[in-house]
This record gives C-alpha cells, sequence and structure tokens, in this order.
C-alpha cells in the first residue's frame, strides 16, 4: 500500500464533503448564525473519515461521542427524517418496534456500557422468516429492508461486551485537537472580524456548490454517453449537449480557482488569531484529562465554549492586532484557569497548573522535551555507590543520570571536587532561592 493512499478518497469524493458541509452551512443560515460552522461536521480529516465509515458501514455504526459532534452532525443530515430516542426512556422499544416495521433510521442516543439483551437480534440482525421479519422480546414484528440503527454513548472510554464490538461499527466522534481548533477559531474570528467569517462563509458555500455541480456535470455527461445509441458523433442534439455541459463545467472550474484564491487571502488573516485557538485547545484537553485524575472531574465543551467567548468579551481592547491577540490569549488562560480550579481539590490544583504550564511552555518551543523528560522521569544512572557523604545512592545515581545530558555535563565531577559548597547549598533552608555554587549556571536551567 502506497504511503501517500487516503482510504477516505475511495469511499467519497469531494462533492460528497461539500454535501455535507453545505448542510452545516445552510442550517447554520437559518439560525442566523452564518459564522458559526460546529452546528454540523467539524472540518478536520479525522471527522471526514468518521462520517464516511458512519454512512457506508454495513453493520450499525455505534459512536462513541463524548462531546456530542457526531450526534448534531447525524441530526443535522437527517433533519425530520431522523427517529431520536433515548435508551431505556418510557417506551423506546415501541417506537423502535415502529421504525423497524417502517423503514426509517432510528437514532438511539446515550446508551450504557451494558446493552439489554432484548437488542441483540437487532443488532445482530438474527432476522427469521426468510429475512422479512425479526424478534423483539416475545413479538415477531415485519423487518423493513430500509431499516438503519445508529447507536450513540457519550462515555468517554466504554468497554463494550466483545460481541457488541463483533457485531457492530465503532467510531470514535471524540473531539480531536485540529477540529476543536477550527471551530474555537472560527469563534473568535466571527466575534472579532464578523466581516471576515461572512466572507469566508459566503466564499465556502460557493466552493461547495462548484463541487457539488461539477459531480452533477460528469455524472450528467456519462450517463448521456451511456445511454446514446448508435454512431453518438452523428447525433446532433448529443454533440451540442456534450458541448454545453463541458463549457459549463470549464467556467465553474474558474469560478472554483477564483474562489480558492479568495478563500487563501482570508484565511491568511484568520491565521493571526490562531494562537487564540490553540491556547484554548491546550487548556480544554488538559481539562478534559482531568477525568483520569479523580471521575468527579467532568467539563462539557458546550460550557468551555462559554467561558471562551465571556473570555473574548471581556479581553482589554486595542487597536494593534499583536496586543490585542496576547490580551485575548491572557484573558482566555486567565478565565478558563479560574473556571477549571475552582472545581478542583486542593490536592489537585498544583498538579493543573504544572500541567498546565508545561504544556504552554512547549508549544512556545521554550522547554526542551528531553530535559521535561528528565524533570517528569528522574531516571537514575547504575553506579557503584555514592561518593558524597551527604547525597545518598538514589540521589547519586540521578546526579549521574542528569549529567550525560549534554547541557548538565560535568556536573557529577563539580560536585565530587567541591563536595563542601554543595553540602551548604543542599542543606540550606531555601535551596532553590540561593546562588549556585559553580560557575557555569547553565547546569541549573530548572532552577
Amino acid at each position: 500500500m502506497r504511503i501517500d493512499l487516503k482510504p477516505l478518497s475511495i469511499m467519497i469524493d469531494d462533492a460528497d464533503i461539500a454535501e455535507w458541509l453545505q448542510i452545516c452551512l445552510l442550517l447554520s443560515l437559518v439560525r442566523n448564525c452564518f459564522f458559526r460552522l460546529n452546528q454540523g461536521l467539524p472540518a478536520d480529516e479525522t471527522s471526514y473519515e468518521n462520517a464516511a465509515i458512519l454512512l457506508y458501514c454495513l453493520r450499525w455504526p455505534l459512536m462513541v461521542d463524548p462531546q456530542g459532534q457526531g450526534l448534531r452532525w447525524i441530526k443535522n443530515r437527517y433533519t425530520d427524517k431522523l427517529i431520536l430516542v433515548r435508551y431505556k426512556s418510557k417506551g423506546y422499544l415501541d417506537r423502535l418496534e415502529m421504525a423497524i416495521s417502517r423503514g426509517d433510521t432510528l437514532l438511539l442516543e446515550c446508551i450504557d456500557e451494558q446493552l439489554d439483551a432484548i437488542l441483540d437480534p437487532i443488532i445482530s440482525r438474527n432476522l427469521i422468516r426468510k429475512g422479512t421479519a425479526i424478534k423483539l422480546g416475545d413479538k415477531e414484528i415485519i423487518y423493513h429492508p430500509n431499516f438503519r440503527l445508529i447507536m450513540q454513548t457519550r462515555l468517554a472510554n466504554p468497554h463494550f461486551r466483545p460481541e457488541i464490538q463483533a457485531q457492530t461499527t465503532l467510531i470514535n466522534f471524540s473531539t480531536t485537537r485540529d477540529g476543536l481548533e477550527a471551530q474555537l477559531l472560527a469563534e473568535i474570528v466571527a466575534v472579532e472580524r464578523p466581516d471576515l467569517e461572512k466572507s469566508k462563509f459566503e466564499v465556502t458555500k460557493q466552493q461547495n456548490e462548484y463541487k457539488i455541480n461539477l459531480k452533477k456535470l460528469e455524472d450528467s455527461l456519462l450517463a448521456r454517453l451511456a445511454t446514446a445509441e448508435g454512431n453518438f458523433i452523428q447525433n446532433i442534439e448529443l454533440v451540442v449537449t456534450l458541448e454545453r455541459t463541458v463549457n459549463t463545467a470549464l467556467e465553474i472550474e474558474q469560478k472554483k480557482l477564483e474562489a480558492e484564491k479568495f478563500s487563501e487571502q482570508i484565511d491568511r488573516t484568520r491565521e493571526l488569531y490562531r494562537p487564540t485557538a490553540i491556547r484554548a485547545c491546550i487548556i480544554y484537553f488538559i481539562m478534559n484529562d482531568l477525568a483520569k485524575i479523580h471521575p468527579m472531574y467532568q467539563f462539557s465543551l458546550k460550557a468551555f465554549r462559554s467561558v471562551f467567548l465571556k473570555a473574548i468579551d471581556r479581553a482589554e481592547q486595542n487597536e494593534d492586532l499583536r496586543v490585542r491577540i496576547e490580551n485575548l490569549i491572557d484573558a482566555i488562560t486567565f478565565a478558563s484557569y479560574s473556571y477549571i480550579i475552582r472545581g478542583l481539590f486542593e490536592e489537585h490544583k498544583l498538579i493543573f497548573t504544572v500541567q498546565l504550564l508545561l504544556q504552554i511552555l512547549t508549544e512556545k518551543r521554550e522547554i526542551d522535551l528531553l530535559e521535561l523528560d528528565l524533570l517528569l522521569r528522574n531516571p537514575q544512572e547504575i553506579h557503584s555507590g555514592s561518593p558524597i557523604e551527604f547525597l545518598n545512592d538514589k540521589a547519586w545515581g540521578s546526579i549521574k543520570a542528569l549529567s550525560l545530558v549534554p547541557i548538565f555535563h560535568g556536573l557529577d565531577r563539580d560536585i565530587e571536587t567541591s563536595n563542601k559548597r554543595w553540602k551548604k547549598y543542599v542543606e540550606s533552608e531555601a535551596p532553590e532561592l540561593e546562588k549556585p555554587p559553580v560557575e557555569n549556571t547553565k547546569h541549573f536551567f530548572f532552577r
């Protein structure tokens, strides 16, 4: 298999993706919210792949969707044709039975890890009577061939039974960094430069229409050629139609190229605001991982977005764009930090603060990853024993490992030759405030 091969291009083309995004654009326009694309499918490669798998998979799709982004896209795509049923809600089996009989598309949302055994024949498609009926509990109901079941869970890391995983197509719709970054960038540009985001909306809409129309013209052209009888060169009507179709396709292609150039100009201006979206993404994913420390720490993307937008409104205004962006970053960081820290136990506040600091420094490339690894893991080098009386074997092993790093090279020899000064430094009340007893202070990068 080629390295540059994209399986997504085999399943769908640009016109399909354009149609999905067009649905999102039209729905957002109806809601007087022309600048927000997050009402539908997030504009990143992973989301496109998830959507393609969901539409074309042979087994019933099961979405892992903790933030509800997949759910929103499904609702926007199917609109009134979708039957929405919450798992274990009152009368949900009756509505499921009706959907199976009528051939509707049913979305079963918020399912648990342990599904009712009554659903097993439906999930496994255990049909009876030559594929015309299915058992739902004690009932035998007519099975319509157009029936489609979509399941969704809000659990971030569910553990389903092996048979459920084998009988369904698991699709992870969890928020990705690229997808969330694109959404937050659209949010902030919509607030700061609504004219720019409106232009972006119009251009995106035009590009989607051009892709869809090109696909329709190509399909129409192939259909006419396939159904042409005899020598189609002598068929004047067909030749005229083909010529008109080709000319129209060339015009659309030219307009598409012009729209792409204009879109690139808009994107260059939008990119100036990307650092704010990156900072918000860093904070969100650290916040989202706090559940690994304690299961009580559950934060929603909707609430975080609300804090994000309020921070934008409260940021200090400035005509200088660079200063304004710095103010936005500071406001978003402070507002998000205050929102998160008030819900944490005292013992976990320092963990969150350090995580936030390290991630920000890493993103700015102001910290060396090797040195960060040394700080977090505290590796130890094998040795015969500590030659320094005030350092135990474990501490000396750490110093020996540290000395292998170029920036700390020679630290072990310096401690051995100047052990009195180092003893005084180590045994002081606040060594972190004292001046290191070494001429080359680069050894104290983490001080």
